[in-house]
């Protein structure tokens, strides 16, 4: 058994391979220079820009309210309701006017401090009943995602921790959980690895003519594909884990690491340290799975052309539907056993199939 995983190393880790890997690692750090930092750069400059238009378009609406007011008075009209909205947009202004220039002068507990002001005045406006229509610019997504974000604002300001109004900063726990984000360029180019890794993992043996000598070797056919398995499995896994720590050890040498931060996960607070973690184990066990998918695909098509093209598609279709991408990431611990569970039923069956193939006939 020994002999057959030394040479199964041998035939993994061939130049192609290692080809694979290196271009692999070479597109992470270009992805963390030439997409992830300039992001970051650009984050400032393009929420200075979004409040300036917030200034603006609160001028706006604090003129035309006071015109309605003032128009009401005439008529003896109650103008109270008006005078609030035309209140909270008046502080508003001030509070974007604010933001903006801390922004430009990196100022993050004041910015912190502004921003947190700014949603406990929507979310006391809304508290006595106004029109959420009306304020949806600020909201982002739903009330209950604002008050969400306002728990989580005074944790942080709690624990002195401020930089969490740079969102995009790429910290090492920020691009760890880009691996877990829908359409995620790092986990395209991860799984685009893995494909190219194992997908002529037996059938490049039948299209060489070559099976008839590897299942002739010393041990049975058993041994044989489980040295093939158990290689090829773990060298994948160990390729993408070192491809994701090219990305965690950069973000974490330019901007720290980032483990302050906290995900909201069903109305609970999480440190992000624990969900990268709990994500990454179920991003290992769902490689494992493709790996043992591509490797059975090989192996029944006997098709290097196949075996690449159905993964390829599926990878096409998954990165197209973002609810059945985000989903993946959601499964609960027993439907990740059940996935292990099939690993290895899927395993003993191949097993069995190439103990009872006749392998004269195999091309």
């Amino acid at each position: 058994m020994k002999t057959l995983i030394y040479n199964e190393i041998r035939i993994f880790f061939s130049n192609r391979n290692i080809g694979i890997f290196i271009i692999g690692c070479l597109s992470m750090i270009v992805i963390f220079c030439f997409y992830f930092v300039p992001k970051h750069n650009n984050y400032i400059s393009s929420q200075v820009h979004y409040y300036e238009q917030m200034v603006t378009s609160d001028a706006t609406r604090s003129k035309i309210i006071t015109e309605q007011i003032n128009g009401m008075k005439e008529i003896g009209e109650d103008t109270e309701k008006l005078e609030k909205s035309r209140d909270f947009w008046q502080a508003d202004l001030e509070n974007c006017r604010l933001v903006s220039y801390n922004l430009e002068h990196e100022n993050a507990h004041c910015i912190a401090e502004t921003m947190i002001k700014r949603d406990k005045l929507l979310q006391k406006v809304i508290d006595e009943g106004g029109d959420l229509s009306s304020y949806s610019i600020m909201l982002r997504n739903d009330e209950r995602d604002l008050k969400n974000r306002i728990k989580l604002q005074d944790m942080y300001m709690k624990n002195q921790f401020y930089d969490f109004v740079y969102e995009k900063m790429p910290t090492a726990y920020y691009m760890l959980s880009n691996f877990f984000v829908f359409g995620g360029i790092p986990i395209i180019v991860i799984l685009a690895c893995v494909i190219l890794s194992n997908f002529d993992c037996w059938s490049k043996d039948f299209e060489s003519n070559t099976y008839k000598l590897l299942f002739t070797m010393t041990g049975s056919r058993a041994k044989i594909y489980l040295s093939r398995t158990i290689v090829t499995s773990i060298a994948t896994m160990i390729m993408s884990l070192m491809m994701i720590s090219i990305l965690f050890v950069l973000g974490y040498f330019a901007y720290g690491l980032g483990d302050e931060v906290f995900v909201i996960v069903k109305n609970t607070f999480v440190p992000i340290s624990i969900w990268c973690m709990n994500n990454l184990m179920i991003t290992i066990v769902l490689l494992a799975f493709l790996s043992t998918m591509i490797q059975v695909l090989s192996l029944l098509t006997k098709n290097s052309g196949i075996s690449l093209l159905v993964p390829c598609l599926c990878l096409l279709v998954l990165l197209t539907d973002i609810n059945l991408f985000s989903s993946i990431f959601s499964i609960n611990s027993l439907i990740l056993w059940i996935i292990i569970l099939l690993i290895v039923i899927i395993h003993f069956c191949m097993v069995k199939y190439l103990e009872r193939i006749d392998l004269n006939g195999a091309n």
